[in-house]
């Protein structure tokens, strides 16, 4: 190492930011036995919530029960901090059901603070991180083809008073604070998020070194005081799933108090007051042009985007226990602040409101994650990582799930280990991961079940059975976690059995009302397993009538119900799957002239062209090559068979391509 860095400290790993990316990187790769130290702007704000302080809800609890999975902490930290919890989607199916916790948001940061101090191979330190230090290094080429080469070797980083620390890798995750700026009406003043300093130098840093960064913009709403609402005339909103957890460990299991959420609505004057003043706010005013969360609008967004609509709903949702702050979910805006308090007043409930806090709008820098492997290092910089909301996406759990990746393969790098790759099959992770570097996003992203074509596997009650046997075999699951999921897999697996192989007989005195309520008939006899798969029948049913014992654990319940009732859809979505990894080792033929297969995009034939990728597993981690040019190419290469095309090298390949062109 150069006599230049001779006294600087040094650590395996340096996380940057103390958001819910960087803790779970920092807890990860300190959990894997390296060095680490995590530098934050505030040692007091880790792992805070600055919009709702809420985890989970459709496809971000797959998201969290899949980081718990692995070994990570923010389904943990939710289960502990409960303050009502509920399970969106019941009446449907079991692919977009979903737990949402809201938490206490100062316990919740409290407790994450406690957790990054007791960990061993852990450094918190309070600065602003400005710069990075790269040493050129000679090309490599990446072993995917996906890129060319590297330009450079992370050494550290350098903070605003000009220390200089060193690593063997680097995790960049620092959320909205890279030359953050927050808005209220046509005022604004340089922030990360209200009451907090903005980072600054990174930026420039990373432009130096060639990266492309970009601004978006992101939103927070008003705060009220919960003693100046009327809450009598309000629709109430109880905690209906206090005996639902995010993680698979039962040690952490706690059910404190829980507190009611409430509803009211936007009303006549509400629209009047918004579209009377429209131009006062960032966007329709001009102030700023940067994209915000298409899933996550402004009121001002939904007034104007759905103009035919005369109400939308408001929640009103505690912040802690023991705070005053109700969050006005469904309510953030960028007017000016006197006119919000008139805004907050035209609710139901709300008309006599204290505003603790105003609404804000926040615009940041980011770094398109194309730039970035799908082990979310940057292809330019070895060992430099980015994680979070600096990706491009939005939420809590976005930010923590790619925190994990992030520190799970800085770790890799460092100990010269393959990188692991989440792939969309097997996980939201993956297909979160896959979105993020194979597009050109210029919004903020959001993970929802329908961007998974494969939902239906990727449950949040089976991520342990998914995930867990990585979790332990990288190192971040122990023994005893371990031993919990081979009892929990086997509990399934013997109960499953079971309902197999016992029957009910037509003549059983219990038949007749079986027959009713799966409202079909019982001819001779039906395996209990049979029967739980009619509609009408779950297993509640069959607890109901002693056909199942009740002191079955709830996980277990669920999992052997959902196994038996949806199987044929399983093993349909099973086999896809397997088909696309088996699709994946596929070789592509040296000699295919992709500028002339017209059915792929401009794009994926330059790429394809460029690259030369030996399978199609290569070409999917192609950034510009989409599902569709892959399917394309897959029915190309179909048609160029059957006109006997293709030289007889590639018989196998086009052997096991044939059939197989609709996937």
């Amino acid at each position: 190492m150069s006599h230049l860095y001779e006294n600087n400290e040094i650590f395996d790993v340096i996380v940057v930011g103390g958001g819910h990316a960087g803790c779970e990187a920092a807890l990860t790769t300190a959990k894997l036995g390296l060095s680490t130290a995590l530098f934050t702007l505030n040692l007091d704000r880790i792992a805070w919530q600055p919009c709702n302080p809420a985890v989970g809800g459709p496809a971000k609890s797959q998201l969290v029960h899949e980081i718990d999975a692995l070994g990570g902490i923010i389904g943990q930290l939710a289960d502990m901090t409960a303050i009502q919890k509920r399970i969106l989607n019941s009446s449907r199916g079991p692919a977009v059901w979903a737990l949402r916790a809201q938490t206490d948001k100062r316990e919740y940061s409290r407790k994450m603070l406690q957790i990054l101090q007791e960990t061993p191979n852990l450094t918190l330190r309070e600065a602003m991180v400005t710069d990075l230090e790269v040493e050129n290094i000679s090309h490599r080429k990446d072993p995917l083809n996906t890129y060319q080469e590297k330009i450079g070797e992370i050494k550290g980083i350098r903070t605003y008073f000009g220390t200089v620390f060193l690593a063997k890798a680097v995790i960049l995750t620092t959320g909205t604070f890279l030359r953050g700026k927050i808005w209220i009406g046509s005022q604004s003043m340089d922030a990360g998020r209200a009451g907090e300093q903005p980072a600054t130098g990174l930026t420039e840093a990373l432009q130096k070194l060639g990266f492309e960064t970009d601004r978006l913009k992101t939103g927070t709403p008003a705060r009220v005081d919960r003693r100046s609402i009327d809450f009598h005339s309000l629709e109430k909103q109880v905690s209906d799933a206090s005996d639902r957890y995010f993680s698979f460990d039962p040690e952490v299991w706690t059910s404190g108090e829980q507190m009611t959420c409430y509803m009211t609505r936007t009303t006549k004057a509400t629209h009047k007051l918004i579209k009377d003043n429209l131009h006062l706010t960032p966007i329709y005013g001009g102030f700023i042009n940067s994209k915000g969360p298409r899933y996550c609008p402004s009121i001002e967004d939904k007034i104007v985007r759905f103009a035919d609509k005369e109400s939308h709903q408001i929640f009103l949702e505690p912040e802690g226990r023991d705070t005053p702050e109700i969050y006005v979910q469904g309510f953030s805006t960028g007017l000016p602040e006197n006119i919000q308090l008139k805004l907050l007043r035209t609710l139901p409930g709300l008309q006599n409101c204290v505003m603790l806090r105003p609404a804000y709008a926040v615009e940041y820098d980011y770094l398109p994650a194309n730039q970035l492997l799908a082990s979310l290092e940057t292809k330019k910089i070895k060992g430099l990582f980015s994680a979070g909301q600096l990706n491009g996406t939005t939420g809590y759990e976005e930010a923590a799930a790619q925190g994990l990746v992030a520190g799970i393969n800085a770790a890799r790098v460092i100990e010269n280990k393959d990188m692991i790759y989440f792939s969309r099959e097997e996980s939201y992770i993956g297909t979160m991961i896959d979105d993020l570097v194979s597009k050109d996003l210029r919004e903020p992203y959001r993970v929802l079940t329908s961007r998974s074509e494969y939902r239906l596997v990727l449950r949040g009650d089976n991520a342990d059975r998914r995930l867990t046997p990585l979790g332990y075999k990288i190192g971040l699951i122990d023994e005893r976690r371990w031993k919990i999921f081979q009892a929990k897999q086997q509990s399934i697996r013997e109960e499953i059995k079971r309902l197999e192989q016992e029957r009910v007989k037509e003549n059983d005195p219990l038949a007749l009302t079986l027959e009713r309520e799966s409202k079909g008939s019982i001819k001779g006899s039906i395996t209990l397993a049979n029967l739980l798969r009619r509609p009408g029948i779950h297993m509640s049913n069959l607890i109901q009538h002693q056909l199942v014992s009740n002191g079955l654990a709830l996980s277990v319940k669920e999992g052997v119900e959902i196994d038996i009732k949806y199987s044929g859809y399983l093993e349909r979505q099973n086999l896809q799957i397997e088909q696309i990894k088996r699709q994946n080792k596929r070789f592509l033929p040296k000699t295919l002239e992709y500028s002339k297969i017209k059915t792929l995009s401009k794009e994926a034939r330059e790429k394809l062209d460029k690259v030369r990728p030996k399978t199609f597993g290569e070409a999917a981690q192609l950034p510009g090559v989409s599902k569709a040019d892959l399917t394309a190419l897959l029915i190309w290469l179909k048609i160029q068979n059957q006109k006997g095309n293709i030289g007889s090298k590639r018989k196998t390949l086009n052997k096991s391509l044939s059939g197989k062109a609709s996937q």
